[in-house]
């Protein structure tokens, strides 16, 4: 191989060396800038995350509280409540979202702020005098937590199109209605803000996980009734 032969091939190796360090390079380089992104991001989440706006309730809706008292949610503008759609011939389910509801109440029922709704599956038999009995014989009777009844059909439509909750399905089945009530409805419990604005859901009943839920429940009424809470606070 004569030397003009040798430069040529020495050049291509350089050639081929130099492209082969240049793409390493730009790997090494965008995933040093890709990692620094990532943590610059996290960094920002957790000084400024917070529960997300997921719906908003657009409209009003006119109630009647166990009291017998004509209410309406928009009296609630200005406060943050937790609200759960229950009834008072609910064997199971009710009971227990109305107890970790209880838990609530107890955590925040001193701010002014912090309301509690609980909103009839089925008004035309939850009467305010039937709702009212049946809050005092469960020991969940407080001044700030509103359990409500009115038109069935009113409500019904409310809390599919404002709640997004899952619409309410009749039992049919005599042994599943024996254990479970005579109606399927959403068990979640959703937070509102002072806006109307819902913050989120949390499927406090799943047998799975919803000692997570109520725990991230509990987290999300933190950071709306405290917008100087960071989410770093509660690692």
């Amino acid at each position: 191989m004569d030397k003009e032969e040798s430069d040529v091939t020495r050049n291509k190796l350089i050639a081929w060396w130099g492209t082969i360090f240049g793409i390493c390079f730009i790997i090494v380089f965008g995933s040093i800038f890709v990692t620094r992104a990532y943590l610059i991001r996290r960094d920002y989440e957790e000084k400024n995350w917070r529960p997300p706006h997921i719906a908003k309730l657009e409209t009003d809706l006119n109630v009647i509280n166990r009291d017998g008292k004509e209410v309406s949610l928009g009296m609630l503008r200005h406060k943050v409540y937790v609200t759960g759609y229950q009834y008072t011939d609910c064997p199971a389910g009710c009971l227990g979202m109305a107890a970790m509801m209880k838990t609530l109440e107890e955590k925040f029922g001193d701010n002014p702020v912090f309301k509690l709704v609980s909103i009839s599956v089925n008004p035309k038999d939850d009467t305010p005098e039937k709702m009212d009995a049946w809050v005092k014989d469960k020991g969940v009777e407080s001044d700030d937590w509103w359990f409500l009844t009115g038109d069935p059909d009113t409500i019904a439509k409310y809390m599919i199109s404002e709640f997004k909750f899952y619409a309410t399905e009749e039992i049919t089945d005599p042994d599943i209605r024996a254990s479970q009530g005579p109606f399927a409805h959403d068990q979640r419990l959703a937070l509102v803000d002072g806006d109307a604005n819902i913050r989120g859901y949390y499927d406090v009943m799943n047998p799975n996980h919803g000692e997570f839920e109520f725990k991230r429940l509990v987290r999300d009424v933190e950071m709306v009734l405290n917008p100087e809470l960071k989410l770093s606070d509660f690692e």
